[in-house]
C-alpha cells in the first residue's frame, strides 16, 4: 500500500529504462603517423531488437538542428509565432515529419539552451537593448521633434513578473500615437517615479518637455513637480469625470461639470458656471468639490488655454496604446521576450506612419471651402490628418466680421465679432515685420493650428497663402526632413544591419530555388555550387577571419549589475462566504411555501379544494374526484413556471 501511495504522488511516469547491457562496441583511434582513422575493435553482437528504419531518425544521437534552422526559428520567434506553429511550418516545407531531423522538443530545448547561454532574463535583456541601441536613434530624434508634450500612464499584466509597465507618448505630424520611452518598474510611489523622470531627462539630453498630461496619480504628480518644474500639468478628463460620478452620484453634477471642464469659457465664464452649479447642487460644503476647484488650473480649458498640448485632453490615447500592446505582449513574456515584442510593436507604429505619409504626398485633396487658394495651400503644407483638422476653420471664418481696424507701429490689431453675438469680440494682431498673427483666443498656441478669426483676418487681408509663421514644423509635411538628412549622413540603421542581410539572402535564394527545380541539370549544377560555397565560409568562420556584426559574441557591459525580478504568480481567487437567503413566495413574499400552493394562485392546490368543498360538498366519491383533477392542475402549473423561466 505504501509503494502504491508513493507512486501516486508522481506527476508523471518515470522515464522508461533504455540500459540493457549491449556489449555492441565499437573503439576508433587516430594513426600517430597517417593521421588516418583506424577502428581496432569491433562487436556486433545486440542483446536486444533493433528498432525500425523508420524511426531511427527520432533517437538522440541522429537528431540535430542546423544554424540555418536554428536562424528561421528565432525570426519566427521574434515576430510572435508559436513554436508549435513554426514546427507545423518546417514540417511542411520539409514534406513530412519524418524529413525532418528534429522533433518539437529539439526546438523547445534549444530555445532554453540559447537563454541559459545568455545567462539571467535581465542579463539577456540588457544585452538585446545595448546591440539595438546605437542602431536605433529613432527614439531620441522623435523626442526632439515632438517631444513638446508627453504623455505618460501605467499598464498592467504585460509581463510574466508583473511589473508595471510606464509608457512616455506624444502625438506626430499626422496626429498619431508616438512612444519616446517605456520602463518597466517594480512599484509606484513617489520614489521610484522620481528616479524613472531622471533617467527618461538624462535620456533625452536634459530637454524637459513644455506640457505633461497624466490620469492624476498622486506619486506621478510629485514627482512631475521635483523633476519637470516648468512643464505644465494637465490631468486627465476621463478620470476626473470617472472620479466624479463615483465620489458624489449625481449625474447633474457630472454634466455641468463636464461643461465647464471642456467648453471654450473665458475665466470670468468659467466661474460664473462653476459657483452657480455648486449653489445649485448644494456642494459648497462638499471637500471633494473644493480639492477639485482648487486644482482648477490642471483641467479647466478656460486656465489651460494657451498652452500646448497637441489635441491632448485624456489619456485615452495611452489606453489605445495599451490596447494595441496587448496585441504583442503577453502576461507569460519574461523581459527579454518582452522587449523584442514591444519593438515589434513600435515598428508597426512606424509603418503606419510611413502610410500616412504616403498618402499626405499622393493626390490632393478635394477644395470645399469657399477660399480655394487658402485652402490649397493649407493643404500643400500640412500633413493630410492636420489639414483635415483644420478645414472646418475656413467655413466657419465666414460668420466673424472685421469691426474695427487698428494701426500702431509695430502691429495692426483686427476687432471681430459675430452677427448673431455682438457682445463677444476677439482681437487678432498682424505683425508685418514676421507676417505673423495672434488672437486672444489663443487656439493657435492651443492647438498649434490657425482659428477661424485668423482666417477671418487673411480673407479680409485678401492674402491667397497661409504665411508660413501659420504652420508649425511639427505639423508640416517637412517634419521629418531633418531627421532624414541626420540618419543618411551619420552611421544609424532602423533595423538589425544582419537581419537585413539575412532577409535579402532568403529572398535571392528563395527565387534562385524556384527557377533551379525545373530543371534536372540546372538543379544538380546549381546544387553543387551552393554546398561549395557553403563549404568556403564555414571555413572562414572556423578561421575567424570573419568581420561584422556580432550581435551576442561581446559582453555586455551591464552584465551582474541587475538581478532577475521576483516571479509573481496569480494566486487563486478566495470564494466568499455566502449567506443563504429566507425563500420567499414569488407571489405574495410570504415564507414556508411556494407559488404552486400560494393562496394568491387561482391554479393552486388550496385554492382548488377549497371551491370542491363550497360548491360540491363533502361526498367520498366527489372529494376524490376533485383530488385528482387537482393534481392534474398542479402538473400543468409547473410546466407553465418552468416555460416561462425558460422564455426569460
Amino acid at each position: 500500500m505504501g509503494s502504491v501511495n508513493y507512486g501516486m504522488r508522481h506527476k508523471h511516469e518515470p522515464k522508461a529504462e533504455t540500459r540493457c547491457g549491449c556489449e555492441a562496441e565499437m573503439r576508433v583511434h587516430v594513426h600517430s603517423e597517417s593521421g588516418r582513422w583506424i577502428i581496432s575493435y569491433f562487436q556486433d553482437f545486440h542483446n536486444h531488437e533493433m528498432l525500425d528504419d523508420r524511426l531511427t531518425f527520432m533517437l538522440p544521437g541522429h537528431r540535430k538542428m542546423d544554424a540555418a534552422a536554428l536562424e528561421q526559428m528565432n525570426m519566427m520567434l521574434r515576430v510572435g509565432i508559436k513554436t508549435p506553429q513554426i514546427y507545423s511550418s518546417f514540417v511542411q516545407t520539409a514534406g513530412g515529419f519524418q524529413n525532418l531531423p528534429f522533433l518539437k522538443r529539439d526546438m523547445y530545448n534549444q530555445i532554453g539552451k540559447q537563454r541559459r547561454i545568455i545567462g539571467g532574463d535581465a542579463t539577456a535583456c540588457l544585452k538585446f537593448l545595448e546591440s539595438t541601441a546605437q542602431a536605433n536613434p529613432g527614439i531620441q530624434l522623435d523626442y526632439d521633434l515632438f517631444g513638446d508634450v508627453v504623455a505618460f500612464d501605467a499598464t498592467y499584466r504585460k509581463n510574466k513578473y508583473m511589473c508595471p509597465l510606464v509608457v512616455f507618448s506624444g502625438v506626430n505630424h499626422h496626429n498619431q500615437m508616438i512612444v519616446f520611452a517605456a520602463v518597466l518598474v517594480a512599484n509606484e510611489n513617489e520614489q521610484t517615479y522620481t528616479w524613472l523622470l531622471q533617467q527618461f531627462l538624462d535620456a533625452m539630453e536634459s530637454k524637459a518637455p513644455g506640457c505633461v498630461i497624466t490620469d492624476g496619480h498622486g506619486a506621478m504628480k510629485k514627482a512631475i513637480e521635483a523633476v519637470f518644474p516648468e512643464a505644465y500639468h494637465r490631468l486627465c478628463a476621463w478620470h476626473l469625470l470617472r472620479n466624479s460620478t463615483s465620489n458624489l452620484s449625481n449625474p447633474r453634477f457630472t454634466s455641468k461639470f463636464k461643461k465647464c471642464m471642456l467648453f471654450d469659457y473665458e475665466v470670468w465664464e468659467f466661474e460664473d458656471h462653476w459657483h452657480y452649479m455648486v449653489d445649485a447642487l448644494g456642494l459648497s460644503d462638499n471637500q471633494w468639490v473644493s480639492d477639485l476647484y482648487s486644482r482648477r488650473r490642471m483641467w479647466a480649458t478656460a486656465h489651460i488655454r494657451g498652452n500646448f498640448f497637441g489635441g491632448f485632453r485624456t489619456t485615452s490615447r495611452c489606453e489605445g496604446l495599451h490596447s494595441m500592446l496587448g496585441k504583442f505582449v503577453q502576461s507569460r513574456h519574461n523581459l527579454r521576450d518582452f522587449v523584442e515584442q514591444f519593438m515589434r510593436c513600435i515598428s508597426q507604429m512606424r509603418s503606419r506612419e510611413a502610410h500616412s505619409d504616403l498618402l499626405s504626398v499622393v493626390g490632393e485633396p478635394v477644395l470645399q471651402s469657399p477660399f480655394h487658394d487658402l485652402e490649397r495651400s493649407a493643404a500643400k503644407k500640412l500633413t493630410r490628418a492636420i489639414f483635415f483638422n483644420f478645414r472646418p476653420m475656413f467655413f466657419r471664418a465666414c460668420t466673424p466680421k472685421v469691426r474695427t481696424h487698428t494701426w500702431t507701429q509695430t502691429s495692426d490689431t483686427f476687432t471681430l465679432c459675430r452677427s448673431a453675438n455682438v457682445r463677444r469680440e476677439w482681437q487678432v494682431c498682424h505683425y508685418s515685420d514676421s507676417n505673423s498673427f495672434k488672437c486672444s483666443c489663443l487656439r493657435m498656441e492651443s492647438l498649434g493650428i490657425p482659428c477661424d478669426h485668423i482666417v477671418a483676418v487673411l480673407v479680409h487681408l485678401e492674402m491667397t497663402d497661409i504665411p508660413d509663421s501659420l504652420v508649425l514644423d511639427r505639423w508640416s509635411k517637412s517634419a521629418r526632413s531633418k531627421v532624414r538628412a541626420f540618419v543618411e549622413k551619420g552611421p544609424f540603421c532602423w533595423d538589425s544591419t544582419i537581419t537585413c542581410r539575412n532577409w535579402m539572402l532568403n529572398d535571392l535564394c528563395r527565387e534562385m530555388s524556384v527557377l533551379a527545380c525545373r530543371n534536372e541539370a540546372e538543379f544538380a549544377d546549381m546544387t553543387d555550387k551552393v554546398l561549395h560555397k557553403i563549404a568556403r565560409l564555414k571555413e572562414i568562420e572556423d578561421s575567424g577571419d570573419a568581420v561584422g556584426l556580432n550581435e551576442v559574441g561581446e559582453a555586455s557591459t551591464l552584465e551582474g549589475c541587475v538581478r532577475d525580478p521576483q516571479l509573481v504568480r496569480c494566486q487563486k481567487r478566495q470564494r466568499k462566504e455566502t449567506v443563504k437567503g429566507v425563500k420567499r413566495c414569488g407571489l405574495c413574499r410570504q415564507r414556508e411555501h411556494n407559488q404552486v400552493s400560494c393562496h394568491l394562485n387561482p391554479n393552486s392546490r388550496m385554492n382548488t379544494q377549497e371551491g370542491a368543498s363550497y360548491f360540491g360538498g363533502e361526498g367520498e366519491g366527489e372529494t376524490g374526484t376533485m383530488e385528482d383533477s387537482s393534481e392534474e392542475e398542479e402538473v400543468t402549473v409547473c410546466q407553465q413556471i418552468c416555460l416561462v423561466v425558460l422564455f426569460i
